[in-house]
């Protein structure tokens, strides 16, 4: 069906029923939003019957923690049909707006690799990290996007509180990491702005924000964060790290250097440490030995650490994926 037929549609149901303005002001609005190849959504209650929002409940979320390699992330999971109706707005809305060229998390074809690679063969790298990242990012800012994108004040409302719980947006909603990617777009324009003059390299991944140059950009830090702090973010200051020549750079876990990118050597040994413990003593006296024998998904955790060496070392990834498959899982 077009737009055209769609609109011819709309007029003909409301005809008789509203005044000529108000029919040619939901043609107008509607024609905006299919001109873009978005669904139409006039307000909160029309937003609630597309989504059939009538059949569960808005705060049905549970937390858990994860620890990561510096700190614990509290997750704040969706119900399953809660995650499906943001699913659908992910990809109905927010996948068709642009992020920044900057912007390597959450993307298609971009990672944590293509992240760091951006940074190859630079002397000098600085790495800034926002606090409190995902929790920052206010109902308030994501009903701000709605707009932006061209949803009435009532929709963009509705849209908003479906994606975000207690008036912020959750980490471990699907809709969280492109929201944050969207309203971030602003300050990493103005940041590349700025880099560009200084001759800097500027890339984001999530709240990890790296600045290479073969300069000295040490000073330039404090100039930096003012600009990330015109917006409502802070910077973890205890997470600021400066590398220069002849020392070693990373940029979001992975070693630049001058002509590629690798995996740290550290990582490398203790996987292949556990693969042969795995191997030699078997799955599970390996995690009684290391206090996990309650563990469970430890299959998907070691596959997962040797495909992400894959992807960054393919040669080294497939051996140790090789020698994955001939462990005995059976635990």
């Amino acid at each position: 069906m077009s737009e055209y037929k769609y609109i011819d549609r709309l007029r003909k149901a409301m005809e008789n029923k509203y005044s000529k303005e108000y029919i040619q002001r939901c043609s107008d609005y509607a024609k905006k939003l299919l001109d873009k190849n978005l669904p139409v959504i006039y307000d909160g209650r029309h937003a609630s019957e597309i989504l059939e929002l009538q059949q569960i409940k808005m705060e049905c979320y549970h937390t858990f923690t994860i620890a990561g390699k510096n700190k614990q992330r509290n997750i704040t999971a969706p119900s399953y049909e809660l995650k499906r109706r943001q699913k659908w707005i992910l990809k109905e809305i927010l996948e068709k707006q642009n992020v920044s060229k900057n912007c390597h998390g959450f993307l298609k074809d971009r990672s944590i690799l293509t992240n760091a690679k951006m940074h190859i063969g630079h002397r000098n790298i600085l790495n800034l990290d926002i606090k409190d990242f995902f929790p920052s990012i206010t109902q308030t800012m994501v009903i701000s996007l709605f707009q932006e994108i061209g949803y009435s004040e009532s929709a963009a409302k509705f849209l908003a509180e479906v994606c975000c719980y207690e008036e912020k947006l959750p980490q471990g909603a699907p809709t969280s990491p492109y929201i944050s990617n969207l309203i971030l777009r602003s300050m990493d324009e103005k940041l590349e702005k700025f880099c560009l003059k200084k001759e800097i390299t500027y890339t984001r991944y999530a709240d990890d924000m790296s600045f290479s140059s073969n300069e000295d950009i040490g000073g330039l830090s404090d100039e930096i964060c003012s600009i990330i702090e015109e917006y409502p973010f802070k910077i973890n200051q205890k997470k600021i790290c400066y590398y220069q020549d002849p020392y070693r750079k990373i940029v979001t876990g992975l070693i630049v250097k001058e002509n590629e990118v690798c995996i740290p050597k550290k990582f490398k040994r203790k996987l292949k440490q556990e693969i042969y413990y795995c191997r030699h003593l078997g799955v599970q006296k390996h995690l009684e030995n290391t206090g996990n024998s309650e563990r469970t998904g430890f299959k998907e955790y070691m596959y997962g650490k040797a495909y992400f060496v894959a992807m960054v070392e393919p040669e080294t990834g497939e051996k140790y994926l090789e020698e994955l498959d001939k462990i005995e899982w059976g635990y």
